[in-house]
């Protein structure tokens, strides 16, 4: 069994923190300091130039890391505009919450082999499936689909797998927060043009009920409405690309990103690392 401290998540661990720790010395709600632009482009470059590597080099491969890769991206462009400061708190968040899921894949490489490679998902892959199996089975089987799709170098269209991960999320949230439950609450609003509670509407429900304060319920939240837009998104280009060649070419990656988003929501309502 690898051992996580002889990998290099520790010192990316390590680098996230202390960028973490430049933001909240931080008074401005726009992010213009040299010192957190230029410290969240050192930590996107020592990933993809030293840790990423080293990570492969341990047994990961492109899926496992494909959700990391997405968020590390998203920190990247981050710096290249005056983001907001709780933009960068939100994407550091989720990196970090990420790397949990990569260390414990990283850590129990060996001892679940077999079962990750019958299944052909990574650790917190097959987490993941297995709690939402227990839950909702259908819900299980629409990630598990999803993950194997992605996987499978043969597949010429990834609309499918988009489509089974928004399912398996929203009947998770259909589960743990049903509408009736939801509307009940003192207070409770519909959005505008909406007729039942949306998918951020039940996150907040879920994690509030668990007590957790507004500050936690906020990542979750906007990887949601995240994902809402990026599926959109990809429906929608599919017939405003002219050429058929160009969508498929860009879906794969398109749908690992809302799958990179996915993962992070549902780790957080199913407490999975």
């Amino acid at each position: 069994m690898t051992s996580a401290e002889d990998t290099p998540i520790a010192e990316l661990r390590v680098e996230l923190n202390s960028l973490k720790s430049l933001l909240s010395r931080s008074r401005s709600t726009q992010v213009q300091a040299k010192s957190i632009v230029d410290g969240a482009r050192s930590v996107v470059n020592s990933y993809f130039d030293r840790i990423r590597p080293s990570l492969v080099g341990c047994g990961l491969d492109n899926e496992a890391l494909g959700g990391l890769d997405t968020l590390m991206q998203d920190l990247l462009v981050l710096s290249q505009k005056g983001s907001l400061k709780k933009r960068y708190e939100q994407t550091l968040k989720m990196i970090l919450q990420e790397i949990n899921g990569v260390e414990v894949a990283l850590v129990t490489s060996t001892s679940s082999k077999n079962d990750s490679d019958a299944l052909g998902l990574d650790g917190k892959e097959t987490r993941i499936a297995e709690t939402l199996h227990s839950l909702v089975p259908s819900a299980g089987m629409s990630y598990e689909q999803a993950c194997l799709d992605l996987r499978d170098a043969t597949r010429k269209s990834f609309r499918g797998a988009a489509a089974e991960l928004r399912e398996s999320l929203r009947e998770a949230l259909d589960h743990l927060a049903p509408d009736r439950d939801v509307t009940s609450q003192n207070g409770f609003k519909l959005e505008r043009n909406q007729t039942t509670p949306t998918m951020k509407q039940k996150v907040r429900y879920i994690l509030k009920s668990r007590g957790k304060s507004k500050a936690v319920t906020e990542t979750p939240e906007s990887a949601v409405q995240i994902i809402e837009e990026r599926v959109g998104a990809l429906a929608r280009s599919v017939y405003t690309r002219s050429s058929v060649s160009t969508h498929l070419g860009t879906s794969k990656e398109e749908v690992q990103q809302i799958k990179a988003y996915i993962d992070v929501v549902l780790g957080e309502l199913l407490e999975i690392a």
